[in-house]
């Protein structure tokens, strides 16, 4: 091989290694979000569900919506 050759194949070999590093980074980026969203999501629910309304339900709260823009 010629010297060219070990450069061409030297730089190659680095950028997939970048773009593989940056793939990686991604996916656990990605996966942070899900698993925080799923955090949220079962908060919500936990809030919401039956018997734990922190409302007063004979409150007049919510029963009048202004519509006009």
């Amino acid at each position: 091989m010629e010297v060219n050759e070990i450069a061409a194949t030297a730089s190659a070999a680095s950028a997939q290694q970048t773009q593989s590093s940056h793939a990686v980074k991604s996916a656990e980026m990605a996966q942070d979000q899900f698993e925080q969203t799923g955090e949220q999501v079962m908060q919500l629910l936990e809030v919401t569900a039956p018997g734990k309304l922190r409302t007063d339900p004979l409150s007049p709260l919510g029963l009048h919506i202004d519509v006009k823009a």
